[in-house]
Order: structure tokens, then sequence, then C-alpha cells
């Protein structure tokens, strides 16, 4: 109790300022912050990071309370950095607590930082935050961008080739015209479900949402011609799998056919669409950061 009342407290001073707090909102974030400390354990073999690994700013969050944060890894990409943080807090000068935060640090070509933003959110809290705190994440992503940070020392997977498709994606797979690709490696946990019973899984790259991969795989050893599934894949695991596309119907009533098509935006939110004669559904899907597809009710 002691915990989520502190959480509250830092939440409505640190993310929006003198605003009222939204209950809702807050309630989330305190969920998503507690789940990252349960179920991360950060390890620094993931990462190094040169000449950076002291670097740390502290912010206040109150009378009596300060927030260091401490860079834990880093993964820079051509126009993102991507940083965890451990994050103690302090209450009259005393440790009360410590938990994990990652944010996105967005530059401009000309390497400027453009907004910052917590990993999973969208707002850009450069704009959000109290003016002290604001200018703490700006020199922070000032000087990371200036430092020699080595790329991420997780193994690349080389195993899937890189998308040409760019978001929003909106168009149905053509069966008869399709070239796949053909995965080249056996090291992926799970894939073996969906290759149809040949030597190699066919398939098509979406867009990789940072360290998620997105592929459309066909299914098409059953019953019917005309099947894909969108799987997402995180350090070579299979962690979500959802019918998107494609066709069904009773083999003795060809004409009650039902066919699926999907949509995906640029935030990587999905809207599945299901038509037949009788009725139109659609559902839609977010893709969680750790490579889940959760139902939006």
């Amino acid at each position: 109790m002691k915990k989520i009342i502190i959480g509250l407290l830092v939440i409505s001073i640190f993310l929006i300022g003198c605003k009222k707090n939204d209950s809702k909102v807050d309630t989330t974030v305190i969920n998503d912050t507690t789940n990252v400390k349960e179920q991360e354990v950060v390890s620094t073999t993931l990462n190094e990071v040169k000449n950076f690994t002291n670097e740390s700013f502290v912010i206040s969050c109150g009378s009596g309370c300060a927030m260091n944060y401490t860079p834990e890894y880093v993964a820079k990409s051509s126009t993102t950095i991507k940083v965890k943080f451990i994050v103690k807090m302090y209450i009259d000068e005393a440790l009360s607590d410590t938990y994990y935060e990652t944010y996105i640090f967005y530059y401009d070509k000309e390497n400027k930082l453009d907004s910052v933003k917590l990993e999973g959110k969208s707002e850009n809290i450069l704009k959000t935050l109290m003016p002290d705190a604001q200018d703490s994440f700006k020199n922070f992503g000032k000087n990371i961008v200036s430092n020699d940070v080595s790329p991420t020392n997780k193994p690349e997977n080389n195993c899937f080739e890189p998308s040409n498709i760019k978001l929003p994606y909106n168009q149905p797979i053509n069966i008869n015209t399709v070239k796949y690709n053909f995965l080249d490696c056996n090291t992926i946990k799970g894939i073996e479900k969906y290759n149809c019973g040949e030597g190699k899984l066919r398939y098509l790259s979406l867009p990789n949402k940072e360290d998620v991969i997105i592929i459309l795989v066909p299914q098409d050893c059953g019953d019917y011609n005309y099947r894909y599934y969108l799987l997402t894949i995180e350090n070579n695991v299979v962690i979500g799998n959802l019918y998107v596309e494609g066709e069904w119907f009773e083999p003795e009533n060809v004409n009650g056919k039902e066919v699926t098509l999907f949509s995906i935006d640029k935030e990587y939110n999905i809207v599945v669409k299901t038509i037949s004669s009788t009725y139109t559904a659609s559902n839609r899907y977010i893709l969680t950061t750790d490579g889940k597809i959760v139902k939006k009710e």
C-alpha cells in the first residue's frame, strides 16, 4: 500500500505537473512500472555502454522526494536511442524504492534531440514534465548522442529478411503472385508449428517494432489455400500469433464465404475485419513492447 501511495505521488508530480490526476491513467502507469519491476531482470551483457555507465541525473519529485536515473543499457539505431534506466527513489534521503523505466530518445537528421517518450507511451515528456525534469532529459539526450555508444550486444537475428513494406499497411495478399522469403535457420522456438510440414518456413516480413520481429506466414496446408497468420517473435521465440487474412467456408456452401482482412498502422495498432454475406465483424488489437498481441476491449 505504501508503494502505491508513493507511486501516485510521483506520477502526479513527475508526469503531469500541476494538472489534476486522472486515476485511470495513473493506475495504468503504476501497473506498467510494477510489471517491469517484477518481470524484467537487467543483464549487463545486453549492452556495453562505453564512457557512459557513470552518467546519471536526479529529478526532484516534491518536498523531500528525489529520483535518481542511471542508465543500465543503451540500444542505438539511426534515429533513436533506447535507454533502460534503473530508477532509485529517495524520500528524505532514504532509499524507498527501486525499479526500471525505459525511454526512447528521438533525433532528427542532424542528430538534434526531437522528443523523448516512455516506452509504450505516446506523450513527449519534453512537453509534459516540469521544466527542471525536461532539462535533465534534454541534457542526457544531448550527451548520449555524442558519446561512443556501442550497438547492442544481443546477437543479431539474421534469420529473417528485412521488410520492404512501410506502415501503415492495408493490402490483401495475392496468392497467385506473392513471392515469399524462406527461413534459413532452425533457432526460432515455436516456429515449426507454422511451416506446413515443409523444410523451410515461408514468410513475408513486416516492419519490426524495435526488438519484436513481425511476419506473415501462409497456412495453406489444410482445407483452405488462402489463410495467413501474423506472428511476433522476440529473442528467437514466437510470442504471439493471430489469424489476420484469408477465406473460410463450409465445403457444401462456397457462396457463404467468410473473408478476413487486416490493417496495421504506424503505432502498430491492428484491425482485423471479417466480412460475409450476412454480417461484418471488426476486432482491434495492440502490439505490446514484449511482442504480445492483445485484443482491445
